[in-house]
């Protein structure tokens, strides 16, 4: 990449904190706005299917649908990032961008016909072709961070986008929950589905031009030579496989949380529907609290320390969830509505432990996600990006599926959480241990 063809040497608005600056506010915007759609799709469906709104044939059960749907969305990242991953390398990025946004518009008007006619598999399905967009997307957008950003921008970057992501996952949340459950849900959730990938498109025509990573590449179609390569490139590169494992197991862990909320709600609580969207949403505001702290770290520290820290603490306050689910389903006479959430001690309780646990876990996933952008080649970088997007969708499928061991078994579903908290607290061992291991390792977590 010559200076020309640098965004980072663009001095039109540098005088502009970074959020502003066309560098970064046209990637943030497309990202949150693909983020929003995608969630509202998918709350809708969550809610929509256990609450009996949304009919879905098929399933003799339809809480058994819930992981299942869970699952298709990094399926379809899975299938498609190994060709992804290539194209991002090969051609200039601000045109990936605005083609991969115009192909979110139409799935998009697709996806709202099938809630305005009542077709719960076409839903279905195109909640499966969106994950196959965003397969195309997520590898163009996070390799084009180290071209827009310099490498003491990326932690705050990430942390930026995090914020983005989460927040609105949350709106994603909160809209695609409460409209579905309205007069009129279906036709409200699609007019807002289009126009969300709309204004994605729009702010996508703003990415500034950032040439080719590897403009020579030869394409590949086969999918298992290009996992491979994928996965090759991984290991080559020095201190990259350690933090994009770290990333992937934060989507295993959260999958998991996101998919069995709703049968927590419904079976712990005995809540509603609107006081499971709210669950998703706390669990969505603290994500975004916690990146945002984690783009305020200081530009001298690399934030893995923070990282470590903060998924052992999550890991603690999920497990106390856990021990307190005898208390919460005791009850079983009066629903727990919303304002008991915010109006009772055991609602305050989890509240901030939905709160506090998502906010420890976007404090730990930012470092991580900076760290593979700053130690990945840049002629292979893209191809890097799509190896994480894959493996973060490769640990999200079993996330979600294994929610089926509730459904299928009849098991409490508050058991996820202590899984959960466990599984947190090993990773935090982990990283502690390889901490430990710094002077031999250098570029290791």
């Amino acid at each position: 990449m010559t200076s020309e063809q640098d965004p980072r040497n663009s001095a039109a608005d540098s005088a502009r904190p970074l959020f502003f600056q066309q560098r970064f506010w046209p990637v943030w915007w497309t990202l949150s706005l693909g983020t929003f759609a995608d969630n509202t799709l998918r709350q809708a469906l969550l809610v929509g299917i256990p609450y009996g709104i949304v009919k879905v044939p098929f399933f003799d059960n339809p809480d058994d649908a819930m992981p299942v749907i869970g699952a298709l969305f990094p399926a379809a990242i899975m299938l498609f990032t190994p060709l992804s991953g290539q194209l991002a390398d090969k051609y200039e990025t601000s045109m990936m961008f605005r083609r991969t946004k115009f192909a979110e518009i139409i799935l998009m008007v697709v996806a709202a016909g099938a809630f305005i006619t009542g077709n719960g598999i076409l839903a279905v399905a195109m909640l499966f072709f969106m994950g196959a967009q965003s397969a195309f997307y997520s590898p163009v957008r996070v390799s084009s961070m180290p071209k827009y950003l310099a490498p003491d921008e990326l932690l705050r970057g990430a942390g930026l986008c995090n914020a983005g992501l989460f927040g609105f996952i949350l709106l994603g949340y909160a809209v695609g929950g409460f409209l579905i459950v309205s007069e009129g849900g279906g036709v409200k959730v699609g007019i807002t589905l289009i126009a969300a990938a709309f204004i994605g498109w729009l702010a996508s025509l703003r990415t500034l031009p950032a040439a080719a990573n590897a403009p020579s590449l030869k394409l590949s179609f086969n999918w298992f030579t290009q996992c491979y390569r994928m996965f090759r490139f991984v290991f080559d590169a020095p201190g990259v496989a350690a933090p994009l494992l770290g990333v992937s197991a934060f989507y295993f862990l959260t999958t998991a949380v996101t998919v069995i909320v709703p049968l927590f709600a419904r079976d712990a609580l005995n809540a509603d529907a609107q006081t499971a969207t709210v669950l998703n949403v706390l669990f969505a505001i603290g994500a975004g609290m916690g990146a945002i702290y984690a783009a305020s770290l200081s530009k001298k520290t690399d934030g893995l320390k923070h990282s470590t820290i903060a998924v052992i603490l999550a890991g603690t306050i999920s497990i106390a969830i856990t021990l307190v689910a005898p208390i919460l389903s005791a009850d079983t006479t009066n629903p727990f509505t919303v304002n008991k959430l915010f109006t009772t001690p055991l609602g305050w309780f989890i509240t901030g432990s939905f709160v506090s646990t998502s906010a420890l876990m976007g404090v730990y996933i930012a470092p991580l996600q900076a760290a593979v952008q700053r130690r990945a080649p840049p002629e292979t970088r893209a191809r890097i990006m799509a190896a994480m997007v894959f493996a973060s969708a490769l640990f999200a499928i079993p996330g979600s599926l294994a929610i089926l061991f509730i459904t299928r078994t009849g098991a409490r579903p508050e058991l996820t959480f202590i899984a959960v908290g466990i599984g947190m607290i090993c990773i935090g061992v982990t990283m502690i241990y390889r901490a430990k291991r710094k002077t031999a390792m250098p570029n290791g977590i």
